[in-house]
């Protein structure tokens, strides 16, 4: 079994409460980042050893993220475990960098505080990244990833129905647990995909605002609309209450 070791969570007297406080606590987390860090833009890009420096600083305990330089022009958040593969031990954040400066733009906002969100929500959830790391761990990852990314994860055009009968589809492939697992851990994922989507269209508009006399154009945020995070959300709370009740029937 993967553990979460100490240092890849908060402390848990930290981040007690309902999932909405500590969701609160993540988002509270990720604006004093974005103030610190907007505070160290003095001019149109910022080095990567100071942006680390700045994301270690607004951790309020452990110091277990790494900003690594990404070779494409997205972002991602990965966990880092240790050599036997048992414990969860920090991340990787990997964000873009101007190909000319090797440095961080303002500009690209979105994707760091995107990112940033990700890593404040794992650290004030240690839940969801447990049950991330048991769908690895299980080998249901392999079973259900490319339904996750090709239809929950994708701007494709679904209706709810056409969504609804693919997943019933994949669900029927599924042991009665491995359905509960997948369905609650897609629904704690999408959630975070959502709340990180919000906190990087927000402050990708308001750094360019606050530093505006440092750019030439704007850059607008994704519209994320057609990904419709909300409603595949509540699908995938209508199946999972329908397979508790079915397990509890019993």
């Amino acid at each position: 079994m993967i553990k979460i070791e100490k240092i890849a969570r908060y402390p848990l007297e930290y981040v007690k409460g309902t999932s909405k406080e500590r969701r609160d606590l993540a988002c509270a987390l990720n604006n004093k980042f974005f103030k610190n860090i907007s505070k160290n833009f003095k001019s149109k890009d910022i080095s990567f050893d100071r942006f680390q420096k700045t994301l270690d600083e607004t951790s309020p305990f452990s110091q277990n993220v790494k900003v690594i330089e990404n070779s494409d022009n997205g972002g991602a958040l990965t966990i880092k475990v240790n050599d036997n593969n048992t414990g969860i031990t920090g991340y990787n954040m990997l964000i873009p960098a101007n190909k000319l400066s090797g440095e961080i733009p303002l500009t690209t906002a979105e994707i760091f505080m995107h990112e940033s969100a990700h890593y404040f929500s794992f650290m004030t959830n240690p839940k969801t990244v447990a049950r991330i790391a048991k769908v690895y761990e299980t080998k249901l990852f392999l079973k259900t990833q490319d339904f996750y990314d090709d239809i929950l994860y994708s701007n494709t055009p679904l209706t709810k129905s056409e969504i609804s009968q693919k997943l019933d589809e994949l669900l029927n492939r599924l042991m009665p647990k491995e359905r509960i697992d997948f369905l609650q851990n897609s629904r704690y994922r999408l959630k975070d995909e959502l709340t990180a989507y919000k906190e990087g269209a927000k402050y990708q508009n308001l750094i360019q605002e606050i530093h505006s006399d440092k750019i030439c154009d704007k850059v607008e945020p994704m519209d994320y609309s057609d990904f419709n995070f909300e409603n595949k959300i509540k699908l995938l709370e209508e199946k999972l209450a329908n397979e508790i009740k079915k397990c509890r029937n019993l």
